[in-house]
């Protein structure tokens, strides 16, 4: 073995002889020492570019080249992710100081090792590979393994420390040198940004998230006592209807659900776990002719021509994709519809409700709705898509089971409605209150809707009314007959 230029490389015989290098037509051995810059391991790497071992004591080994380069020589130090790449790097920058680390594996422990001497320098330039995606044949998984390294490597120093130069034209630093493109690198070197951990941003750079502010994709509520306290229903957004059982909720969710369906572009999925899909069915074609289909003598008063149009004009589109739940509804089964229903154009999806799907469940009923309502955010965030769900309320007018899903929900809505009462007016009345809405603010008592059994439809009430309803007052007599 002797010190001699690496032409393959393009690295002269000056550098291999500052780092130690020798070689021979088969083998390169690089230097490793301790960090005394005592000698403890060599490298050994033959002409299979993936092909080397150790000799000696590699974990004794410190930074390739970390003894040639005191602490704090130097305003900046660069770390990269193999021998020929700091080479290459000391034949473009100069005297700047360059190490590397023994692998993208094992960069983070090394970095560790290492982490005073590495320190001393005012900055650091974190330049490891621009790999191409590796997927894991038996999870799938994709990882990019130099960039992964590189964050890790990054997050182990202060804010505004590191600089992470991710390669723009070729892979590694040697590879532009073999190129010729020393300028090249030069330039993506001293532009090489400062890191900023995940979830952190400098008010220096938000000038453009203040001057282009996001557009919400957005669709109106068919009541606008609603729109006037949301502004709508936004894509990516979790909504929460809560009510004891028997309020009106199904009414309201059938006003809405026909409401999309008819105002949308979108698809619209439907997952009504406590109905058959023909009632589902019947419920949005009873919105769309304004009579109560789900009644016989209504339905049966109208001639097989006239339902087979209400049935075209409303439930008869792709647009609509009800889940058939004859079977399971584990929160996988129910996750895994969502996301297909998304694939299917779907961009509204409405799950009623939360509370039998862990009902279906053994165990923590608190902890399965904690990992459906988190696992649901995520999806409304991930595939930009609005959920709406429902949950009950427990014997103590509580949200049932846990407290995460007021939590993670953008709009929480309250329903209550006097179902004891003795007038059939008040009876009829559903009180919607807003509790949360984490997108203006805008809460309190926001509607008071009237179910109408000559239409079964749902009326906003008139400021009258509400005052009268509120103050106890009763109604009139109630209408008999059926809307035309």
């Amino acid at each position: 073995m002797e010190v001699k230029a690496l032409p393959e490389r393009k690295i002269s015989k000056a550098v291999c002889e500052f780092f130690g290098v020798t070689s021979d037509d088969n083998h390169h051995v690089y230097p490793y020492t301790n960090k005394d810059g005592v000698p403890v391991a060599t490298k050994v790497r033959t002409k299979d570019p993936k092909g080397f071992r150790w000799e000696g004591n590699p974990k004794q080994a410190s930074l390739f080249g970390q003894h040639l380069f005191p602490p704090g020589s130097a305003k900046q130090l660069t770390i990269v992710e193999g021998e020929c790449d700091a080479m290459a790097v000391r034949e473009m920058m100069g005297m700047y100081p360059v190490v590397s680390v023994h692998s993208a594996g094992a960069a983070e422990k090394n970095v560790q090792d290492s982490f005073e001497y590495l320190n001393s320098f005012e900055k650091i330039v974190v330049c490891f590979d621009r790999d191409e995606p590796k997927v894991n044949p038996s999870t799938g998984k994709v990882t990019y393994p130099g960039q992964e390294a590189a964050l890790k490597v990054a997050a182990m120093f202060e804010i505004g420390k590191v600089r992470i130069l991710t390669l723009g034209e070729f892979k590694d630093p040697n590879e532009y040198l073999i190129a010729g493109k020393t300028q090249a690198f030069k330039d993506e070197w001293w532009k090489a940004p400062e890191h900023i951990p995940t979830g952190l941003k400098f008010g220096k750079d938000m000038w453009e998230d203040i001057n282009n502010p996001p557009q919400y994709e957005t669709i109106s509520y068919p009541f606008e006592s609603f729109n006037d306290k949301t502004y709508g229903l936004r894509l990516s957004e979790l909504v929460v209807f809560t009510a004891e059982t028997g309020v009106g909720k199904t009414s309201i969710l059938k006003e809405i659900e026909h409401h999309v369906l008819k105002n949308s572009e979108y698809g619209i999925g439907l997952l009504h776990l406590e109905e058959t899909n023909r009632d589902t069915a019947l419920g949005l074609m009873s919105v769309e002719a304004n009579k109560p289909l789900h009644l016989p003598d209504v339905r049966d008063g109208l001639e097989p021509d006239q339902l087979r149009k209400i049935y075209e004009d409303s439930v008869c589109t792709d647009k609509l994709v009800i889940y058939d739940h004859f079977g399971s509804n584990s929160i996988h089964e129910i996750l895994a519809k969502v996301r297909h229903m998304s694939a299917l154009g779907c961009k509204y999806i409405v799950l009623d409700h939360l509370s039998i799907v862990v009902s279906d469940q053994a165990g923590d009923e608190r902890k399965q709705l904690d990992e459906i309502t988190t696992k649901l955010k995520t999806i409304a965030m991930e595939l930009n898509i609005a959920i709406i769900c429902v949950v009950h309320l427990n014997r103590q007018g509580l949200i049932r089971g846990t407290a995460a899903i007021e939590q993670l929900a953008n709009m929480v809505f309250l329903l209550e409605r006097e179902v004891d009462a003795v007038d059939e007016w008040r009876r009829n009345v559903t009180k919607v209150t807003i509790k949360k809405n984490r997108f203006c603010g805008r809460g309190g008592p926001t509607a008071w809707l009237e179910y109408v059994p000559k239409t079964g439809r749902l009326v906003e009430l008139e400021s009258e009314e509400v005052a009268k309803y509120e103050a106890g007052g009763v109604g009139g007599q109630v209408e008999e007959g059926w809307g035309d």
